[in-house]
Order: C-alpha cells, then structure tokens, then sequence
C-alpha cells in the first residue's frame, strides 16, 4: 500500500515568479486585446486625427524660418507618417493576432506547459515584425511600436526563459 502512495506523483506547483509573469501577461495582453479592438473600429477617426496633425506639424515647420537640419529632419518625419484607415485596421488586426498569441501562450504557461513559451516568442516576434510589413521599414510609427513591444517582450521571454525549467 505504501508503495502505491510513493509512487504517486505531486502535481507540480507554479513557482511565485511564473505566477506573476503570467497575471503581467494577462493584463499587458488583455489591454491589447481591447485597444486594438478599439482601433480595428475607430480607424477612420484616427487616421482623420492623425492627418489633421500632420497638417498642423508640417505648417509650423514651414513657418520656421532657421531652416536648419532639425527642420527638415523633422519634416521628413512628417512626410513618412502615412496612416490610412487600411493600414490602422491591418496594424490593429496584428496586434490582435500578437495579443491572442501571447494570451494563449500565458494560460498555458499557467499551467506550467512549455509550449506556451514558444506561442508567446511567436506572438512577441509577430509584434515585432508586422508593423515593418504593414506600414513601411522607414515608417516613424513602426519603428516606435516595434521598439517598444520588443523590449517589453524581449524582457518577457527572458523572464520566461529562465523559468522552462519548471514547465513541461
């Protein structure tokens, strides 16, 4: 009868740190979820905005008369923020995709499986490289987006990383 009992395998407990890397990703993924969601629907208002403030940056430069290399960098700037209300819906479809991926890939690390590590790399390299493909590598707002979610992410799947040891 002992030998029954010792044989019998403790389900694994979820180390504290994993815990909360994953409640992180619930919340960071789950905001994702919405404000793209958000985005998807709003495309045209923001693409008008976003116009209208183009208009405004690119008069206050031509206004300036130092006519220095800060200006015309920054006019060139201007002239590469192109957001239609296509690409917003394709940026916001991405994000999607990105947020479900590392959704799924954080309920199964939950669980302590591994492959929810490797859904997670997926989601944050689809965030990383989308908006190159959807608004253009010189793009100002694709740079910006894809630095941030790959430095996030980047920390993130460290985190994860050194924590597979207790997946399996």
């Amino acid at each position: 009868m002992t030998d029954i009992i010792q044989d019998y395998e403790q389900p694994a407990k979820r180390p504290v740190f994993i815990t909360v890397l994953c409640i992180l990703t619930f919340i960071g993924s789950g905001w994702g979820l919405v404000s793209d969601t958000i985005k998807y629907f709003t495309a045209d208002t923001q693409a008008m905005a976003i116009s209208k403030v183009k208009e405004t940056a690119s008069g206050n430069i031509q206004k300036d008369t130092t006519n220095d290399e800060g200006a015309k960098f920054a006019q060139k700037m201007i002239n590469n923020l192109t957001m239609t209300p296509d690409n917003i819906r394709k940026g916001a479809l991405s994000g999607i995709g990105a947020a479900v991926l590392c959704l799924v890939g954080a309920i199964l690390m939950w669980q302590l499986k591994k492959t929810g590590f490797y859904l997670y790399v997926a989601g944050t390299l689809l965030g990383i490289v989308s908006p190159f493909i959807i608004f253009g590598g010189s793009n100002v707002m694709a740079i910006f987006s894809s630095v941030a979610v790959g430095f996030i992410g980047l920390v993130f799947v460290i985190l994860y990383g050194v924590n597979l040891k207790h997946m399996r």
